[in-house]
């Protein structure tokens, strides 16, 4: 989810990622959601398969993002629905990018969406990413500690 070296002003989500963690083989599951999720990496680490999805198209905010994953796992053949079901960890995990600005943000999640994403078993986890130095050239800003 980090975006690299871009640099920004506001505190932003960026995604939901879709983390699993499995001892079956997730190869399949990740060809099954090829149409709606890009996989960001699918294969074993020590004793265990992993992989990383998320949406297609970049949503607004975590509540349409999580409810793009839901469908994307509700609309599995049964074959791979099984294999979900098995998985030891199916996390929905939203990032945020920490800012100096504004002083606190925040990002919501509807009931409804929060009930799908129980419904197929998933936990919600939030990644924050620490506020990165400011913009070359800009003053850090009111209150800011700069060490020379």
């Amino acid at each position: 989810m980090r975006a690299g070296a871009k640099t920004y002003r506001t505190t932003t989500f960026l995604n939901v990622d879709l983390d699993i963690s499995s001892r079956d083989d997730l190869a399949g599951l990740a060809d099954a959601f090829r149409p709606r999720l890009i996989a960001l990496h699918v294969g074993r680490l020590r004793r265990r398969y992993w992989a990383r999805f998320e949406p297609r198209a970049q949503p607004r905010n975590p509540d349409i993002a999580i409810r793009r994953l839901v469908a994307a796992i509700e609309g599995l053949p049964a074959r791979q629905r099984a294999c979900w079901r098995r998985a030891a960890r199916r996390d929905f995990n939203i990032g945020i990018q920490a800012a100096e600005r504004p002083h606190d943000s925040a990002f919501a999640i509807s009931a409804a969406t929060l009930k799908a994403a129980a419904a197929v078993g998933a936990r919600i986890v939030i990644t924050v990413y620490g506020a990165l130095s400011p913009v070359r050239g800009e003053s850090p800003g009111p209150g800011a500690v700069v060490l020379t």
